[in-house]
């Protein structure tokens, strides 16, 4: 097949590939919160392009993402591009679903058909409508996952710090300060730092400083996680804390393998991007087919090598040329 790659602006970070040369080919809008191709949207999208490339679609891809994931306002822009482009469907991940609405609906409205992904619960009944499919995971069961393997690997009484993201239903998921406190854990520390490395590198050292005692640190997100650890290296205290993260992104697989990272809820966003894929093969064929309208990756905690041999995608790192199954020493 022939791939084009086509750089884009700075803020945008959009990438098209085209693949093969007929008439028509699909045309998919992706619109993640953000853009790394070795991350979670980016696992994701190659998820699709493997869908798509195993039974020889002919596509255009399309990837914008906003300035940062803080920029939810960008996301709205990015999508009203796709609709007046004519794509044949949409993709977006959404930071907050609730912000998101008025996007939703315009891409509903122009009657494209509308995947969700990085999430897996219902619009809230009220609107009246739902996307073509949603493929992500529970945010609230990822949270739920991590605090009770917490209590029971550290017990009642365990200091711990949190690095939200941005302030929203997602990080509150992530972790549920409610339902810590309620089975025993002490929340010491708590603050926003927006999905971002360096403000999560940031709020690390002010709970190295400021709360030494701390035992635990939940990271709401993968690059947060990756911050927070290297902070650690940054003030020779690697290893004396125990970091969480959140997704299981390379970036923490290999952290964890080093014992730099101490673990991280993992879902599949390959698997995810795949179901989409194969939705938009099933669909494009026959838009009356019947389609499953939720697919929800489970929620694994990885805490060795073992865990991720065990439950990680072997795409994460074959895709980067990485041996797998992962040494054990």
């Amino acid at each position: 097949m022939i791939r084009k790659t086509i750089a884009a602006s700075a803020l945008a970070a959009a990438m098209l590939i085209s693949t093969a040369a007929l008439a028509d080919p699909i045309k998919i809008g992706y619109a993640p919160s953000t853009w790394d191709p070795s991350d979670f949207h980016g696992m994701m999208g190659s998820g699709v392009e493997r869908a798509l490339d195993g039974a020889g679609t002919d596509y255009e891809f399309f990837i914008r993402a906003p300035s940062s994931e803080a920029a939810q306002a960008e996301q709205l822009g990015i999508v009203e591009d796709y609709i007046a482009q004519g794509v044949d469907y949409v993709i977006i991940n959404p930071i907050d679903v609730k912000v998101q609405r008025v996007t939703f609906e315009k891409v509903l409205e122009a009657g494209i058909p509308l995947v969700v992904g990085n999430h897996s619960t219902p619009f809230p009944e009220e609107w009246g409508y739902q996307p073509t499919m949603f493929s992500g995971y529970s945010h609230k069961d990822a949270g739920l996952v991590l605090a009770d393997y917490l209590v029971e690997k550290y017990g009642v009484g365990t200091k711990i710090a949190i690095i939200h993201g941005i302030p929203g239903q997602i990080t509150n998921d992530r972790a549920p300060e409610e339902y810590l406190t309620s089975i025993g854990l002490e929340i010491v520390y708590t603050d926003h730092a927006d999905f971002d490395r360096i403000k999560a590198y940031d709020k690390m050292e002010r709970i190295l400083t400021g709360h030494p005692d701390t035992e635990v640190v939940i990271a709401a997100s993968s690059s947060m996680a990756v911050g927070a650890v290297e902070a650690t290296l940054a003030n020779g205290v690697e290893g004396e804390y125990a970091i969480y993260g959140a997704g299981g992104t390379l970036e923490e697989l290999t952290y964890i393998e080093d014992g730099l990272l101490t673990g991280a809820w993992i879902r599949d966003p390959v698997a995810m991007g795949e179901a989409i894929g194969e939705m938009i093969i099933a669909h494009s064929a026959d838009p009356n087919v019947a389609i499953e309208p939720i697919f929800n990756s489970p929620i694994h905690l990885i805490d060795s090598v073992e865990k991720i041999n065990e439950f990680v995608n072997p795409v994460i790192f074959t895709s980067k040329g990485l041996d797998f199954p992962r040494p054990v020493e």
